[in-house]
């Protein structure tokens, strides 16, 4: 096994991926074909199961792109059947303490480093190695996404088998009391300690919702960037292409 998104982790690169809801195969496939680093099967927010996201995840297994599955809770069941089924990266949310990120850690490594139990069915039929390097290029990424996980934050990131963390912009903005105000200072001072921290601690800070242009992530130091929900950004496309229509028509071409 090779994670190649992680692998560009460790070069500094910053990397872009999109957060995916729809259930079915096709909207993988053509997400692997866009040259994305990464893709997140979200299973916490939509109706996702297990079978639909193995399907999409097999749907987009020839490209480059890294299938990351969020789990609905820091569960060793989830997390077992999450990797089992081929995601290269587990995330993990409402992560607030440091005995939360060991938790999670634990269920994502195979003994004697952690209690995964063997079972990886599709996985394995590909790789024969897959028990040799699983451990080793497997992430675990928490979510930080309230006011406690900040208090904790520097103690979450420095567990070991962290690789990055996604800051959640929706739930911390409102654990703070400045929903979707992401200038607030409030938050934006969150935002920093985040990254600082991270940065600290070589662990790689992701954004998991946009919360402005692109371009301000990256200077804020973001490395892991969602571009947005496959949804959202459907509805947008629609827009912008029926706003320009209509704007023909309205000029009488």
């Amino acid at each position: 096994m090779h994670n190649v998104l992680k692998a560009k982790l460790r070069r500094g690169e910053v990397t872009f991926g999109v957060t995916v809801g729809m259930g079915c195969p096709e909207v993988s496939e053509a997400m692997g074909n866009t040259g994305l680093d990464w893709v997140c099967f979200d299973m916490q927010h939509t109706s996702l199961d297990m079978e639909t996201v193995q399907a999409m995840i097999q749907a987009m297994s020839y490209s480059e792109s890294i299938p990351m599955i969020r789990v609905t809770s820091n569960d060793l069941g989830l997390i077992n059947r999450a990797l089992d089924i081929g995601a290269y990266a587990v995330i993990v949310p409402l992560v607030n303490s440091r005995e939360d990120a060991e938790d999670a850690v634990r269920a994502s490594r195979y003994p004697p480093e952690g209690i995964r139990s063997w079972g990886p069915r599709r996985p394995a039929l590909r790789d024969p190695d897959y028990a040799a390097t699983a451990n080793e290029e497997i992430m675990v990424i928490p979510q930080i996404e309230t006011d406690l996980a900040l208090k904790n934050l520097e103690e979450i990131v420095a567990t070991e088998g962290i690789d990055a963390v996604f800051l959640g912009p929706m739930d911390l903005s409102m654990s703070l009391g400045v929903f979707q105000q992401f200038e607030d200072p409030k938050f934006l001072k969150a935002v920093g300690r985040v990254v600082s921290v991270c940065e600290a601690h070589n662990v790689s800070p992701g954004l998991l919702a946009p919360t402005g242009p692109v371009e301000k992530s990256i200077e804020q130091g973001f490395k892991l960037i969602s571009l947005g929900g496959d949804l959202r950004l459907l509805v947008e496309y629609v827009k912008k292409i029926l706003k320009s229509t209509r704007g023909i028509v309205r000029s009488g071409i």
